[in-house]
């Protein structure tokens, strides 16, 4: 594989979108400044910009829009609104719908260079599978709606009001375009907040997902902020229920001012801010493997493409953050608490998608090894033998991600295998039984 070279936004604002949607989503999947052929006429010629920035992960697209439009001053509020609206709102909703139109139709001709050398490097998924997600960045309102009104400046979410309707109505924000597909408008205020809480694919989608359903089934009157909203979300989360929208038929809900701040004083919120700390570690060996899949220095067994070389990457990225922590803590407990002379292995079960399965191999490099190459060898092939293994003893998984390394007090690389099992039969299961796998496994534990 070549290395694959990312844009970073051309401005400061799209700079600082790159920075937050490479923490949540990660370098894998984030990619800023996407273009597409059209009206390119020549070799040396330009195509055009399709979005300031696109998240592709399994099915789920995400185009941004960033918009970094001056509020003026003119002394009249309603007209300083209504021109800053326009330009920041609704002018990023027909572009990021031109964008979700040519990602479906011409889902081959997207680019990562405005020269179009350089060809998208994932697999857009197909028109029946998609699911797009629609994010226009609005920023330079807030400051003045706080100057004016006091608070935080986050815009009041009005799902009454659609189109030119914004115009009669300073710092709300409804439907960009009346009847058409939902668009999320994150101010300077949201932005920061929802990336930042929502730092996974899986908990962002969850989020936005709900919220959209809540907002087009008619159930939210108003609320004062997009981190009100959220807010709102995350504390419905109690005595076994996911995160959501829990309103009684035929119920309206306003959300006031004031949600945000009650949660992050709650003694929960804190405790769990804590405990995140731990699960960057599984973010961090993503973007360390993801790293070198982008740089083209990643070795494989065969020449294949980017989407097949991350797959073991994607089942670890799609991990919400309460997993990461309970895998992370798992995994950082097996290698301080191992001997660095014995092997030492670590099976994991993800705490929340039950098809996903993990390895985490500790190997020490034995006497017999006559160099590192070797020892490569033979601890790749315990890697093999412990994931399929794995998957005889835990029926239930359908994916297993294994990875090897030397011992706390070594060195080296790591070694990673991918297992999907979604399309074994009857015959891969007998032909492993009979291979002895399973005692081998249990020979390799002890």
């Amino acid at each position: 594989m070549t290395e694959l070279e990312k844009k970073n936004g051309f401005n400061e604002s799209e700079r600082y979108l790159a920075n937050l949607c490479n923490k949540s989503f990660l370098n894998l999947w984030s990619y800023p400044n996407i273009y597409t052929n059209e009206g390119k006429k020549s070799v040396n010629g330009d195509g055009k910009e399709l979005c300031d920035l696109l998240v592709v992960f399994d099915k789920h697209v995400i185009i941004f829009s960033d918009k970094d439009i001056g509020f003026k001053d003119t002394g009249n509020i309603k007209v300083d609104w209504s021109r800053w609206v326009k330009k920041a709102v609704l002018k990023s909703a027909n572009q990021l719908y031109g964008a979700e139109s040519w990602i479906k139709d011409r889902p081959d001709r997207l680019f990562l260079d405005k020269k179009c050398t350089t060809p998208f490097p994932l697999e857009i998924p197909s028109k029946q599978e998609i699911k797009i997600h629609r994010i226009a960045v609005a920023k330079n309102a807030s400051q003045r709606f706080s100057k004016l009104a006091g608070g935080s400046g986050s815009l009041i979410i009005n799902p009454g009001i659609s189109g030119n309707e914004h115009f009669e109505h300073p710092f709300m924000i409804g439907h960009p375009v009346a009847n058409k597909s939902f668009i999320h408008v994150f101010d300077d205020v949201a932005l920061d907040i929802i990336l930042t809480e929502l730092d996974t694919i899986s908990d962002f989608v969850d989020y936005i997902e709900k919220k959209e359903k809540f907002i087009s089934s008619g159930q939210l009157a108003s609320a004062a902020g997009e981190e009100e909203i959220l807010a709102h979300y995350l504390m419905s989360a109690h005595s076994g229920k996911e995160p959501g929208f829990y309103i009684e038929e035929n119920q309206k809900a306003v959300i006031f001012e004031g949600h945000y701040e009650s949660l992050k004083s709650l003694p929960q919120y804190k405790r769990g801010k804590k405990e995140d700390k731990i699960s960057y570690f599984w973010d961090g060996f993503i973007e360390h493997f993801g790293k070198h899949a982008l740089a083209g220095t990643l070795i494989y067994e065969r020449k294949i493409l980017l989407s097949d070389a991350i797959l073991g990457l994607k089942i670890m990225a799609s991990e919400r953050r309460v997993a990461r922590r309970v895998l992370s803590n798992s995994i950082l407990e097996k290698i301080e608490s191992s001997d660095p002379s014995r092997l030492a292995a670590r099976v994991i079960l993800s705490p929340t998608i039950v098809q996903n399965g993990y390895i985490w191999l500790l190997v020490p490099i034995p006497p017999e090894a006559k160099n590192y190459e070797d020892y490569r060898k033979y601890r790749q092939e315990l890697l093999r033998i412990y994931c399929t293994s794995t998957k005889l003893l835990q029926p239930a998984i359908d994916f297993v991600v294994g990875v090897a390394t030397e011992t706390r007090t070594g060195g080296g690389g790591e070694d990673m295998i991918y297992l999907d099992t979604t399309c074994w039969e009857k015959e891969d299961y007998e032909m492993l039984k009979k291979t002895g796998m399973n005692s081998i496994f249990f020979n390799l534990m002890g």
